[in-house]
């Protein structure tokens, strides 16, 4: 079960990064960008955050409501005593419908940050490397 133990990963993965992202603000942008370009930018992430939070946990849901023992990491994973195949069927259609949002979200992200380096020519994608931020 890989594909549970990575989704599991991810989602440890990305509270962690939400947990630090609230503690420790990301550097400035220079030049600064128009408040709309903040905004859609604060909107793309919050999407992000929600969509590797969500896809893991309906994930989770649906393989405990299945009724029968699933693994992750390789140990056995709590399971309903009685399966409600309908809430699966529900939870996998969510599931894939993000996921394939997902894609899409990621793809759009990564084209937006190529945007900032090549076309506006901030530092956004500078801003993101250690060696960068501390000026060497």
């Amino acid at each position: 079960m890989i594909h549970v133990s990575c989704g599991i990963a991810i989602l440890v993965l990305m509270v962690a990064r939400l947990l630090i992202r609230l503690k420790v603000p990301s550097p400035p942008i220079v030049p600064k960008p128009k408040p709309m370009m903040t905004g859609l930018a604060h909107l793309g992430h919050l999407v992000i955050y929600l969509l590797f939070i969500a896809l893991p946990v309906i994930g989770m849901v649906m393989m405990y409501n299945r009724g029968n023992p699933w693994m992750a990491f390789g140990l056995v994973m709590p399971y309903a005593t009685e399966g409600n195949f309908d809430l699966v069927d529900t939870l996998k259609s969510w599931h894939i419908t993000l996921a394939n949002l997902g894609y899409f979200v990621i793809a759009l992200h990564a084209a937006a940050a190529l945007m900032h380096h090549y076309f506006w020519k901030d530092n956004t994608l500078l801003r993101m490397m250690p060696r960068k931020r501390q000026g060497n």
